[in-house]
Protein backbone atom coordinates (compact mmCIF):
# COMPACT_ATOMS: atom_id res chain seq x y z
CA UNK A 1 0.00 0.00 0.00
CA UNK A 2 1.03 3.34 -1.13
CA UNK A 3 1.76 5.74 2.57
CA UNK A 4 -0.23 8.81 1.82
CA UNK A 5 1.16 12.67 2.04
CA UNK A 6 1.89 13.22 5.55
CA UNK A 7 -0.57 15.02 7.22
CA UNK A 8 -1.48 18.19 7.93
CA UNK A 9 -3.59 20.34 9.09
CA UNK A 10 -3.62 24.37 9.17
CA UNK A 11 -4.40 26.17 12.27
CA UNK A 12 -6.44 29.41 11.65
CA UNK A 13 -6.51 30.31 15.21
CA UNK A 14 -10.24 28.53 15.24
CA UNK A 15 -12.10 27.80 13.07
CA UNK A 16 -11.95 24.50 14.66
CA UNK A 17 -9.57 23.11 12.22
CA UNK A 18 -11.09 24.95 9.26
CA UNK A 19 -8.56 24.63 7.17
CA UNK A 20 -7.96 25.89 4.00
CA UNK A 21 -10.42 24.86 1.30
CA UNK A 22 -12.10 27.73 1.82
CA UNK A 23 -13.72 29.38 -1.61
CA UNK A 24 -12.12 32.78 -2.32
CA UNK A 25 -16.34 33.91 -2.19
CA UNK A 26 -16.22 31.72 0.69
CA UNK A 27 -12.86 34.16 2.13
CA UNK A 28 -14.67 37.58 1.31
CA UNK A 29 -17.76 36.32 3.02
CA UNK A 30 -15.18 35.61 5.90
CA UNK A 31 -13.50 38.77 5.93
CA UNK A 32 -16.91 40.82 5.47
CA UNK A 33 -18.31 39.18 8.90
CA UNK A 34 -14.76 39.85 10.21
CA UNK A 35 -16.07 43.22 10.43
CA UNK A 36 -17.87 41.91 13.58
CA UNK A 37 -14.95 39.57 14.71
CA UNK A 38 -17.33 36.28 14.30
CA UNK A 39 -15.72 33.59 12.66
CA UNK A 40 -18.21 31.39 10.71
CA UNK A 41 -16.84 29.15 8.31
CA UNK A 42 -18.38 27.12 4.79
CA UNK A 43 -16.70 23.67 5.47
CA UNK A 44 -17.67 21.21 8.17
CA UNK A 45 -15.59 20.86 11.75
CA UNK A 46 -12.39 18.87 10.22
CA UNK A 47 -12.47 15.34 11.20
CA UNK A 48 -9.11 14.31 12.53
CA UNK A 49 -8.62 10.36 11.76
CA UNK A 50 -6.13 8.10 13.68
CA UNK A 51 -5.17 5.86 11.06
CA UNK A 52 -4.22 8.70 8.94
CA UNK A 53 -1.77 9.93 11.99
CA UNK A 54 -0.57 6.56 12.23
CA UNK A 55 0.45 6.28 8.50
CA UNK A 56 2.25 9.54 9.03
CA UNK A 57 4.30 8.45 11.73
CA UNK A 58 5.69 5.93 9.85
CA UNK A 59 6.40 8.04 6.91
CA UNK A 60 9.94 9.14 6.26
CA UNK A 61 9.70 10.46 3.13
CA UNK A 62 10.76 13.86 4.21
CA UNK A 63 13.49 13.15 6.71
CA UNK A 64 15.99 14.80 3.93
CA UNK A 65 14.71 18.01 4.04
CA UNK A 66 13.40 18.64 7.81
CA UNK A 67 16.65 20.54 8.41
CA UNK A 68 16.32 22.47 5.08
CA UNK A 69 14.24 25.11 5.65
CA UNK A 70 13.80 26.04 1.76
CA UNK A 71 12.61 22.56 0.88
CA UNK A 72 10.23 22.20 3.92
CA UNK A 73 9.09 25.54 3.20
CA UNK A 74 8.42 24.32 -0.47
CA UNK A 75 6.91 21.16 1.13
CA UNK A 76 4.07 23.36 3.20
CA UNK A 77 3.71 26.27 0.68
CA UNK A 78 2.56 23.63 -2.15
CA UNK A 79 0.05 22.33 -0.48
CA UNK A 80 -2.23 25.56 0.92
CA UNK A 81 -5.00 25.89 -0.99
CA UNK A 82 -5.21 29.42 -3.50
CA UNK A 83 -6.36 31.87 -0.24
CA UNK A 84 -6.01 31.54 3.23
CA UNK A 85 -7.11 33.47 6.50
CA UNK A 86 -5.24 34.98 9.02
CA UNK A 87 -6.98 35.12 12.18
CA UNK A 88 -4.04 35.99 14.86
CA UNK A 89 -3.42 39.53 14.84
CA UNK A 90 0.50 39.22 14.60
CA UNK A 91 -0.25 37.96 11.13
CA UNK A 92 1.31 34.46 11.93
CA UNK A 93 -0.55 32.08 9.44
CA UNK A 94 -0.13 28.45 11.91
CA UNK A 95 0.43 24.83 10.73
CA UNK A 96 1.59 21.56 11.64
CA UNK A 97 2.18 18.74 10.30
CA UNK A 98 2.75 15.10 10.72
CA UNK A 99 5.50 13.53 10.08
CA UNK A 100 8.23 10.96 10.59
CA UNK A 101 7.24 9.89 14.30
CA UNK A 102 7.21 13.39 14.96
CA UNK A 103 5.18 16.49 15.18
CA UNK A 104 6.35 19.61 13.48
CA UNK A 105 4.60 23.01 14.80
CA UNK A 106 5.51 26.20 12.56
CA UNK A 107 4.17 29.10 10.94
CA UNK A 108 3.90 31.40 7.40
CA UNK A 109 3.97 34.66 8.70
CA UNK A 110 3.85 38.19 6.71
CA UNK A 111 5.37 40.71 9.31
CA UNK A 112 3.78 44.38 9.44
CA UNK A 113 6.34 46.77 8.54
CA UNK A 114 8.41 44.12 6.57
CA UNK A 115 6.10 42.64 4.22
CA UNK A 116 6.45 45.83 2.46
CA UNK A 117 9.41 45.33 1.86
CA UNK A 118 8.77 41.91 0.26
CA UNK A 119 9.81 39.98 3.23
CA UNK A 120 8.27 36.72 4.63
CA UNK A 121 8.95 34.81 7.71
CA UNK A 122 9.06 31.24 7.94
CA UNK A 123 9.90 28.61 10.88
CA UNK A 124 8.81 25.71 12.54
CA UNK A 125 10.36 23.36 15.53
CA UNK A 126 9.55 19.59 16.56
CA UNK A 127 6.25 19.80 19.33
CA UNK A 128 7.72 18.41 23.31
CA UNK A 129 4.73 17.97 24.67
CA UNK A 130 6.03 17.66 28.07
CA UNK A 131 8.87 19.84 28.83
CA UNK A 132 11.16 19.45 31.68
CA UNK A 133 12.70 22.82 30.94
CA UNK A 134 14.33 24.88 28.17
CA UNK A 135 16.22 22.77 26.04
CA UNK A 136 17.79 22.50 22.26
CA UNK A 137 15.31 21.02 20.06
CA UNK A 138 16.72 18.49 17.01
CA UNK A 139 14.33 19.88 14.48
CA UNK A 140 14.34 23.96 14.85
CA UNK A 141 14.73 26.56 12.26
CA UNK A 142 13.70 29.72 10.72
CA UNK A 143 14.25 31.63 7.72
CA UNK A 144 13.24 35.31 6.26
CA UNK A 145 12.45 34.52 2.80
CA UNK A 146 12.34 37.55 -0.05
CA UNK A 147 12.49 38.08 -3.43
CA UNK A 148 15.94 36.97 -3.37
CA UNK A 149 14.85 33.31 -2.79
CA UNK A 150 12.24 33.48 -5.63
CA UNK A 151 9.76 34.63 -3.04
CA UNK A 152 7.63 37.55 -4.11
CA UNK A 153 5.03 39.50 -1.47
CA UNK A 154 2.97 42.34 -3.25
CA UNK A 155 -0.11 43.94 -1.72
CA UNK A 156 -3.49 42.87 -3.89
CA UNK A 157 -5.39 46.49 -5.41
CA UNK A 158 -5.29 48.98 -2.24
CA UNK A 159 -6.10 46.73 0.07
CA UNK A 160 -3.70 46.86 2.97
CA UNK A 161 -4.91 43.64 4.30
CA UNK A 162 -4.98 41.31 1.24
CA UNK A 163 -1.49 40.13 0.00
CA UNK A 164 -0.29 37.77 -2.41
CA UNK A 165 2.90 35.64 -2.11
CA UNK A 166 4.48 33.81 -5.16
CA UNK A 167 7.12 30.88 -5.29
CA UNK A 168 7.91 28.16 -7.74
CA UNK A 169 5.05 29.15 -9.75
CA UNK A 170 2.32 29.02 -7.20
CA UNK A 171 0.65 31.64 -5.52
CA UNK A 172 -1.28 31.42 -2.22
CA UNK A 173 -3.90 35.05 -1.54
CA UNK A 174 -3.28 35.94 2.43
CA UNK A 175 -6.16 37.74 4.45
CA UNK A 176 -5.16 39.18 7.15
CA UNK A 177 -7.35 39.92 9.92
CA UNK A 178 -9.29 43.26 9.70
CA UNK A 179 -10.33 43.98 13.24
CA UNK A 180 -11.91 46.83 14.14
CA UNK A 181 -10.14 48.96 17.06
CA UNK A 182 -13.28 50.48 18.44
CA UNK A 183 -13.35 50.24 22.93
CA UNK A 184 -15.82 47.35 24.34
CA UNK A 185 -19.69 47.68 24.57
CA UNK A 186 -21.31 44.87 26.79
CA UNK A 187 -18.90 47.10 29.65
CA UNK A 188 -17.66 50.69 30.87
CA UNK A 189 -14.43 51.58 31.49
CA UNK A 190 -13.49 52.39 34.92
CA UNK A 191 -12.56 56.59 34.67
CA UNK A 192 -8.80 54.94 35.22
CA UNK A 193 -8.78 53.08 32.40
CA UNK A 194 -8.51 53.39 28.77
CA UNK A 195 -8.83 51.25 25.56
CA UNK A 196 -5.97 50.02 23.57
CA UNK A 197 -6.96 47.46 21.29
CA UNK A 198 -8.93 44.55 20.36
CA UNK A 199 -6.91 41.44 19.63
CA UNK A 200 -7.03 37.73 18.13
CA UNK A 201 -5.45 35.63 19.67
CA UNK A 202 -4.01 31.84 18.14
CA UNK A 203 -6.23 30.00 20.87
CA UNK A 204 -9.38 31.36 19.25
CA UNK A 205 -10.18 33.61 21.92
CA UNK A 206 -10.50 36.88 21.43
CA UNK A 207 -8.87 39.97 23.71
CA UNK A 208 -9.60 43.84 24.83
CA UNK A 209 -5.97 45.23 25.88
CA UNK A 210 -6.72 47.90 28.35
CA UNK A 211 -4.04 50.49 30.01
CA UNK A 212 -4.67 51.81 33.62
CA UNK A 213 -3.52 55.43 33.45
CA UNK A 214 -3.15 55.85 37.26
CA UNK A 215 -0.44 52.95 37.91
CA UNK A 216 0.38 52.88 34.27
CA UNK A 217 -0.22 48.97 33.70
CA UNK A 218 -1.83 47.02 31.15
CA UNK A 219 -5.06 44.34 31.76
CA UNK A 220 -6.17 41.88 29.38
CA UNK A 221 -10.14 41.44 29.16
CA UNK A 222 -11.94 38.68 27.45
CA UNK A 223 -14.02 40.03 24.13
CA UNK A 224 -17.65 38.82 24.75
CA UNK A 225 -19.30 40.69 22.13
CA UNK A 226 -18.27 37.89 19.50
CA UNK A 227 -18.42 34.13 18.95
CA UNK A 228 -16.76 32.06 22.00
CA UNK A 229 -14.10 29.56 21.15
CA UNK A 230 -14.65 27.64 23.43
CA UNK A 231 -16.55 26.51 26.60
CA UNK A 232 -15.75 27.70 30.06
CA UNK A 233 -16.89 26.23 33.78
CA UNK A 234 -17.04 27.81 37.28
CA UNK A 235 -14.23 26.74 39.37
CA UNK A 236 -15.49 29.70 42.03
CA UNK A 237 -18.12 32.13 42.63
CA UNK A 238 -16.26 34.54 40.83
CA UNK A 239 -13.84 32.42 38.25
CA UNK A 240 -14.02 30.43 35.04
CA UNK A 241 -11.76 28.90 33.30
CA UNK A 242 -11.71 28.00 29.20
CA UNK A 243 -11.66 24.16 29.27
CA UNK A 244 -9.73 24.13 25.85
CA UNK A 245 -7.52 27.15 27.04
CA UNK A 246 -7.15 26.27 30.40
CA UNK A 247 -7.25 30.49 30.69
CA UNK A 248 -8.61 31.66 33.92
CA UNK A 249 -10.97 34.48 34.35
CA UNK A 250 -11.61 36.70 37.20
CA UNK A 251 -15.45 37.43 36.68
CA UNK A 252 -15.42 41.04 37.87
CA UNK A 253 -18.76 42.02 38.96
CA UNK A 254 -18.00 45.60 39.70
CA UNK A 255 -17.32 46.49 36.24
CA UNK A 256 -20.27 44.65 33.92
CA UNK A 257 -19.12 41.18 34.63
CA UNK A 258 -16.15 41.53 32.78
CA UNK A 259 -13.85 38.62 32.37
CA UNK A 260 -10.24 39.42 33.59
CA UNK A 261 -7.63 37.34 32.45
CA UNK A 262 -5.44 36.33 35.64
CA UNK A 263 -3.79 32.87 35.05
CA UNK A 264 -2.70 30.71 32.12
CA UNK A 265 -1.30 27.31 32.36
CA UNK A 266 2.48 26.94 33.08
CA UNK A 267 3.43 23.92 30.59
CA UNK A 268 1.60 25.81 27.92
CA UNK A 269 4.66 28.87 28.74
CA UNK A 270 6.86 26.03 28.99
CA UNK A 271 5.63 24.48 25.74
CA UNK A 272 5.12 27.98 23.75
CA UNK A 273 1.83 26.60 22.54
CA UNK A 274 -1.29 27.69 21.03
CA UNK A 275 -2.41 28.42 24.86
CA UNK A 276 0.40 30.31 26.51
CA UNK A 277 -1.62 33.56 26.74
CA UNK A 278 -2.45 36.83 24.38
CA UNK A 279 0.65 38.29 24.85
CA UNK A 280 1.83 37.56 21.27
CA UNK A 281 -1.21 38.79 19.34
CA UNK A 282 -0.99 42.17 19.54
CA UNK A 283 -2.85 44.47 17.14
CA UNK A 284 0.05 45.07 14.56
CA UNK A 285 -2.13 45.94 11.56
CA UNK A 286 -3.02 48.83 13.93
CA UNK A 287 0.02 49.87 15.47
CA UNK A 288 -0.30 53.83 13.94
CA UNK A 289 -3.96 53.91 15.11
CA UNK A 290 -3.12 52.14 18.94
CA UNK A 291 -0.55 54.07 19.32
CA UNK A 292 1.06 50.82 21.46
CA UNK A 293 4.37 51.69 21.96
CA UNK A 294 3.20 55.24 24.03
CA UNK A 295 1.77 52.99 26.83
CA UNK A 296 4.84 50.74 26.97
CA UNK A 297 6.94 53.35 27.56
CA UNK A 298 4.26 54.62 30.05
CA UNK A 299 4.25 51.20 31.80
CA UNK A 300 7.85 50.76 31.26
CA UNK A 301 10.09 54.07 31.16
CA UNK A 302 13.25 52.75 31.17
CA UNK A 303 12.71 51.62 27.57
CA UNK A 304 11.26 54.92 25.99
CA UNK A 305 13.58 55.56 23.35
CA UNK A 306 14.46 52.04 22.74
CA UNK A 307 11.73 50.58 21.07
CA UNK A 308 9.56 50.78 17.75
CA UNK A 309 5.89 51.32 17.06
CA UNK A 310 5.43 47.26 17.28
CA UNK A 311 7.13 47.38 20.77
CA UNK A 312 10.46 45.97 18.81
CA UNK A 313 13.49 46.84 20.66
CA UNK A 314 15.73 48.86 18.34
CA UNK A 315 18.93 48.51 20.33
CA UNK A 316 19.18 44.99 19.96
CA UNK A 317 20.82 42.61 17.39
CA UNK A 318 18.12 39.82 17.16
CA UNK A 319 14.76 40.71 16.91
CA UNK A 320 12.93 40.87 20.21
CA UNK A 321 9.52 42.85 21.45
CA UNK A 322 8.43 43.32 25.02
CA UNK A 323 5.98 40.94 26.27
CA UNK A 324 2.79 42.27 27.64
CA UNK A 325 1.99 38.92 29.75
CA UNK A 326 0.16 40.69 32.71
CA UNK A 327 -1.24 37.82 33.73
CA UNK A 328 -0.16 34.86 36.06
CA UNK A 329 0.27 31.33 35.38
CA UNK A 330 -0.35 28.40 37.19
CA UNK A 331 0.00 24.33 37.61
CA UNK A 332 -3.12 23.21 39.98
CA UNK A 333 -6.61 24.74 39.60
CA UNK A 334 -5.95 25.62 43.57
CA UNK A 335 -2.80 27.81 42.59
CA UNK A 336 -5.05 29.85 40.04
CA UNK A 337 -8.05 30.49 42.93
CA UNK A 338 -5.32 31.44 45.66
CA UNK A 339 -3.66 33.74 43.06
CA UNK A 340 -7.18 35.50 42.38
CA UNK A 341 -8.16 35.70 46.54
CA UNK A 342 -4.70 37.42 46.87
CA UNK A 343 -5.48 39.64 44.12
CA UNK A 344 -8.83 40.67 45.64
CA UNK A 345 -7.47 41.86 48.96
CA UNK A 346 -4.77 43.76 47.28
CA UNK A 347 -5.48 47.34 47.27
CA UNK A 348 -5.46 47.32 43.86
CA UNK A 349 -6.72 43.92 42.31
CA UNK A 350 -6.13 44.58 38.54
CA UNK A 351 -2.36 45.73 39.81
CA UNK A 352 -1.46 42.76 41.33
CA UNK A 353 -3.02 40.49 38.15
CA UNK A 354 -0.89 42.48 35.88
CA UNK A 355 1.87 42.49 37.59
CA UNK A 356 2.06 38.55 38.91
CA UNK A 357 1.80 39.14 42.61
CA UNK A 358 5.23 40.88 42.74
CA UNK A 359 4.92 43.66 44.77
CA UNK A 360 5.34 47.67 43.75
CA UNK A 361 8.59 49.26 44.34
CA UNK A 362 8.28 50.40 48.26
CA UNK A 363 5.10 49.73 48.66
CA UNK A 364 2.91 46.12 49.50
CA UNK A 365 -0.12 44.88 48.22
CA UNK A 366 -2.36 45.92 51.24
CA UNK A 367 -0.98 49.97 50.22
CA UNK A 368 1.29 50.43 53.46
CA UNK A 369 5.08 51.29 52.09
CA UNK A 370 7.54 48.58 52.94
CA UNK A 371 9.28 48.35 56.29
CA UNK A 372 10.79 44.79 55.49
CA UNK A 373 11.25 42.47 52.64
CA UNK A 374 7.99 41.53 51.23
CA UNK A 375 7.21 37.35 51.09
CA UNK A 376 5.50 35.90 47.84
CA UNK A 377 1.53 36.59 48.34
CA UNK A 378 0.89 33.83 46.20
CA UNK A 379 1.60 30.33 45.26
CA UNK A 380 0.95 31.31 41.29
CA UNK A 381 3.90 31.86 39.07
CA UNK A 382 4.54 34.98 38.06
CA UNK A 383 4.60 35.82 34.50
CA UNK A 384 6.99 37.90 32.50
CA UNK A 385 7.04 41.49 33.59
CA UNK A 386 9.08 44.84 33.27
CA UNK A 387 11.50 44.41 30.79
CA UNK A 388 10.34 40.94 29.45
CA UNK A 389 11.58 39.96 25.99
CA UNK A 390 9.84 37.63 23.30
CA UNK A 391 13.12 35.79 22.24
CA UNK A 392 14.32 35.14 19.09
CA UNK A 393 15.20 31.83 18.99
CA UNK A 394 12.71 29.30 16.83
CA UNK A 395 10.23 27.29 19.42
CA UNK A 396 7.57 25.16 18.79
CA UNK A 397 4.95 27.99 17.89
CA UNK A 398 7.06 30.34 16.66
CA UNK A 399 10.24 30.03 15.21
CA UNK A 400 10.43 33.43 14.12
CA UNK A 401 10.75 36.37 16.64
CA UNK A 402 9.41 34.67 19.97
Amino acid sequence: MKPPIPTIAILLTLSPFLAAENKPAAVEKQQEEAKTSSVVGEEKPKLLLSQHLVEAWHDRSLDKILSEPDAFFWEVFSRLPDEVIVYPTENYYYWKMEISGREIYGNIRLPSGRRERGVLSFGYAEFEEFPSGPNEKEISHAKYFTEGDGLIVKRVGDDEFKWSVSYNKKTVIFNLNKLPQTPPKKFTLPKNEVFVQRTFDESGNQFFLLFNTENNYFIWVLNEEVGMAENFKPISEDAIVGERSGFIYWVDKKNGDRKVLTTIRKISVLRNDYYDGPFDQLADNYADETKIREYIEKAIPSIKGRIDKYGYYTDVERPSRVAISNYGNYYTIAEALAYIESAKKAFDPYFYIARGGIPPMGKNWDGKPVTAAPTPATPATPAQIGEAKKPAEPTAKAAEEK
